[in-house]
């Protein structure tokens, strides 16, 4: 009977233990296999405790495999439910993850996140709250076909215009222009054509006029992107913080979002923030924000970039997407002419008539080759057309070219 009463603390003592383990590691098991549908994302988390920021980076991440699957419009249309039956539950579809780095910023914590997710389970489950999943479109490979430089060269040729709403912004003016600096540092170190600052603050004016008129129905920076022959806009905000001073060292974080588009359509190309954490420096407050503001924008421009990258390569796919402008028409029957010359191109894919208007013609060419080889064959067989004698091109920049028929 003593021997009991000696050993009974003991159990009880070893089964509490075990309970609580048990409960310190309640986070659902992540499997550690691999889905055949598996599909990767990054993410990023701020929050008091690791745990919520893991939470949040795994969201994060999700809507991003959401996004791809269905679209940015139906995930909003559907905002209530994706975020009850998806998001709320985003672990129960992950295969893996790594923690890929961790900062303190105040009393927060910020979670960087790689995550494997069963993209068949997602779908699923979007399919099972009524929400139509597309079929994916099968991705051509072309790395064994000549088409595959071809496709890297037109993304290197990408031209990018980075600028801020000029009125649906939380960020204050002076550290938006320095995120517009920093990002096309990004694009001029990596060689990628970019609309620089002054270019946009030359002709803003009248864009913002003309937004207004719209009453913000359309994006300034998108109607500024389309007049500047940008492919691909960036939109930055975030929050810049001052967090106070401890001896001769200023305090302060930053949080930056860049949001890409693409020019033509304004279709969301992804979304990434850049977390600073708190950074401290004695040269004073304002430096100390600014150097806040530099590296959170160093933490979200290259996952921005690559986002864009990779959708614009599945939409190369069908062909190279250039803007084609012609100036000088006497008539519509000009026009007329004129796309039937880009049509009879011999990589030709499709054609999107944008605009025509008084002496103008905007077209998007989807096409299977390079600038040069597109516009010597305009040239060629517009050669003999009436009205096109003087044809010639006036701008070639990026993937857009403008011809003008000179008087």
């Amino acid at each position: 009977m003593t021997r009991r009463i000696v050993y009974l603390p003991l159990i009880m003592m070893m089964t509490a233990a075990i309970l609580f383990f048990g409960c310190a590691t309640a986070r659902p098991k992540v499997e550690q296999r691999e889905a055949l549908s598996e599909i990767v994302e990054n993410g990023v988390g701020k929050a008091k405790l690791f745990d919520d920021a893991l939470a949040l980076a795994f969201r994060d991440a999700l809507r991003k495999v959401v996004l791809e699957a269905i679209g940015p419009e139906p995930e909003r249309q559907n905002s209530e439910r994706i975020k009850t039956y998806v998001y709320d539950i985003a672990e129960t579809f992950i295969v893996r993850y790594e923690v890929t780095d961790k900062v303190k910023s105040g009393k927060d914590t910020i979670v960087y996140a790689r995550v494997a997710f069963d993209g068949d389970k997602v779908k699923e489950s979007i399919r099972t709250i009524g929400v139509e999943v597309p079929e994916p479109r099968e991705k051509k490979d072309y790395s064994e076909s000549p088409y595959e430089p071809l496709i890297l060269e037109a993304l290197d040729n990408l031209t990018y215009l980075v600028y801020f709403e000029p009125e649906k912004r939380r960020i204050e003016d002076e550290y938006a222009r320095l995120c517009v600096n920093r990002v096309n540092n990004y694009l001029a170190g990596k060689e990628y054509e970019y609309v620089d600052l002054e270019r946009i603050n030359e002709i803003k004016e009248e864009y913002f006029t003309l937004y207004e008129e719209t009453q913000g129905a359309v994006s300034v920076v998108q109607l500024i992107a389309q007049a500047l022959n940008a492919d691909v806009y960036i939109v930055v905000d975030g929050i810049v913080e001052g967090e106070g001073k401890s001896g001769d060292i200023h305090f302060a974080s930053a949080s930056i979002d860049l949001k890409a588009f693409e020019s033509a359509t304004g279709r969301g190309l992804g979304t990434e923030t850049g977390y600073s954490g708190r950074l401290g420096l004695a040269s004073g407050m304002d430096a100390a924000k600014r150097k806040g503001v530099e590296v959170a924008v160093e933490n979200a421009v290259r996952p921005t970039i690559d986002l864009v990258r990779n959708y614009m390569y599945k939409s190369f796919e069908e062909g190279i997407r250039y803007e084609v402008v012609v100036q000088g028409l006497g008539d519509y029957s000009m026009a007329t002419t004129f796309r039937d010359a880009l049509s009879a191109a011999g990589n030709f894919r499709s054609l999107k008539e944008v605009s025509v208007s008084a002496g103008q013609a905007k077209y998007y060419v989807y096409y299977m080759g390079r600038k040069p080889q597109l516009i010597d064959e305009v040239l060629a067989n517009l050669q003999n057309e009436e009205g096109f004698e003087n044809l010639t091109v006036l701008v070639s920049r990026g993937n857009a070219v403008i011809f003008g028929i000179e008087e």
